[in-house]
C-alpha cells in the first residue's frame, strides 16, 4: 500500500465510473438525435378514431386546464374521465364539458384504467395524466406518428413548465428533460421499453390490461410496457414538438423525492437498460458520497482534491446532459443553473433512494 493508502485505488474506481458514465451520456445524446420526425400531420378531416383516458382523483384545478386544451385539439377525440372516487369538484368540471364521465371499479390510476379501457371502442386510446397541458396539434401529431408505423404503443415527451423563474423549478425542468433524452433515444432506436402514462398512445387491440398488476399502488405505464415488450409488441416515439405534454413541478424536496422513490420502485417491471441506468446512477452517486465521508475523515489534500476532481467531472458531464435537454425540449439554462445542478441531482438520488430504503414511498394515501 502507497504512502497514500488507499486512495490511488479509489481514484481509479472514480475514473472508471466517470468513464461509464460519460459514455452512457453520449450514448442517450447519439440516440435522442433519431427522435425526430417529418412535420406531417394527420389530415382534420380524418374519422374520430382516437379515445383519452384520463384517471381522475382530486384533480378539479388540473382537469380544467385540460378539457379546455382536449376540446381545442385539430383533430376530433373522443374524451372518457374515470372518477377515481374524488372528493372535490372533479365529476362537475368533467361534466360541465360534455364529456363522458364514468365511476371507477377499484381504487387507485389502474383499476381507473381498466375500468376505462372496458368502453373504449376506436382502433386507438391514449392515457393523459389530469396535471398535464396540451398543444392544440397534439392528437394529431401522436396519430400521425401512430399511422407512420406498426407500433403498439407510441410515446410523446413530458416537459415540466416552470412557473417561476426559481432555480429549484428549473433545476426540475431539466433533470427532468435529461431523463427526456435518454427515454426518448432508448425508445426510439428500440433499446428502451419505458415513458410515461402522462402521454401514452396504445393500439387498443393490444393494450395489456390484464397485466397491469392491481396489486401495485402505481407504474401502470411500466407494466403495460414491459408486457408488450415480453410479447414482441413494437412501442414508437412521437419526436414531434407538439406531441409533447408539460406538467407542473413539484412544490418540495419531500415531494420529489417521494415522485423518484416511486418511480425506482417500478424498475422490476422494466426492461434491463433500464435497470443497469438505475443501477448506474446508485452506484455513481454512492460513490460520490463515500468520497465527501472519506475528504471530511482524512482531512488531507490529496483526499480533497480527488473529491473536488470526481464532482467537477461529473459536474461537467451533467453540463453536456442537460444542454442536451434544454435543445431538444426547448428548456432555459443560464450559469447558475448548469453550475448547482450537480449538487441538486445529488439530493434528488440520495433522497430519493433513503425513501426506498426507508421504506416511505407512497402514492395519494397508498404505500408501495
Amino acid at each position: 500500500m502507497s504512502e497514500y493508502g488507499p486512495l490511488p485505488f479509489v481514484a481509479v474506481i472514480g475514473a472508471a465510473l466517470l468513464f461509464d458514465y460519460a459514455l452512457f451520456i453520449a450514448r442517450c445524446i447519439r440516440r435522442s438525435r433519431q427522435t425526430q420526425n417529418a412535420t406531417g400531420l394527420s389530415n382534420p378531416s380524418d374519422k374520430m378514431e382516437l379515445t383519452v383516458l384520463i384517471p381522475c382523483r382530486n384533480e378539479a384545478t388540473n382537469l380544467t386546464l385540460l378539457l379546455k386544451d382536449l376540446s381545442q385539439q385539430s383533430v376530433p377525440v373522443r374524451t372518457v374521465v374515470i372518477d377515481d372516487h374524488s372528493t372535490d369538484e372533479s365529476r362537475a368540471i368533467a361534466e360541465s364539458f360534455g364529456v363522458k364521465v364514468i365511476d371507477s371499479i377499484g381504487l387507485g390510476k389502474k383499476a381507473a384504467l381498466i375500468t376505462g379501457y372496458r368502453i373504449v371502442d376506436t382502433p386507438w386510446m391514449a392515457t393523459l395524466d389530469a396535471d398535464v397541458r396540451l398543444q392544440g396539434n397534439w392528437a394529431a401529431c401522436m396519430m400521425h406518428c401512430a399511422k407512420e408505423g406498426t407500433s403498439a404503443a407510441v410515446l410523446g415527451g413530458v416537459a415540466i413548465a416552470p412557473r417561476s423563474k426559481s432555480g429549484w423549478e428549473q433545476f426540475q425542468a431539466l433533470e427532468f428533460g435529461s431523463m427526456m433524452v435518454w427515454i426518448s433515444g432508448g425508445v426510439a432506436t428500440g433499446h428502451l421499453a419505458m415513458g410515461s402514462g402522462a402521454n401514452s398512445l396504445y393500439a387498443t387491440a393490444d393494450y395489456p390490461v390484464d397485466d397491469l398488476n392491481l396489486a401495485q399502488a402505481s407504474g401502470d405505464d411500466a407494466f403495460a410496457l414491459h408486457s408488450l415488450r415480453k410479447s414482441g409488441k413494437h412501442i414508437g416515439w412521437c419526436g414531434k414538438k407538439d406531441a409533447c405534454v408539460q406538467t407542473i413541478p413539484m412544490d418540495s424536496w419531500g415531494a420529489l423525492w417521494q415522485q423518484r422513490a416511486r418511480w425506482a420502485s417500478k424498475t422490476g417491471e422494466q426492461d434491463i437498460e433500464t435497470k443497469r441506468t438505475a443501477a448506474r446512477v446508485g452506484v455513481l452517486h454512492a460513490f460520490g458520497a463515500i468520497l465527501i465521508g472519506m475528504s471530511l475523515t482524512m482531512h488531507t489534500p490529496p483526499w480533497v482534491l480527488l473529491t473536488l476532481a470526481f464532482w467537477l467531472g461529473k459536474g461537467a458531464l451533467d453540463g453536456w446532459m442537460i444542454r442536451r435537454a434544454s435543445q431538444q425540449f426547448g428548456l432555459k439554462m443560464n450559469g447558475m443553473d448548469a453550475l448547482l445542478f450537480p449538487l441538486r441531482y445529488a439530493l434528488l438520488v440520495w433522497g430519493a433512494w433513503w425513501q426506498l430504503l426507508a421504506g416511505r414511498v407512497q402514492w395519494k394515501g397508498r404505500s408501495i
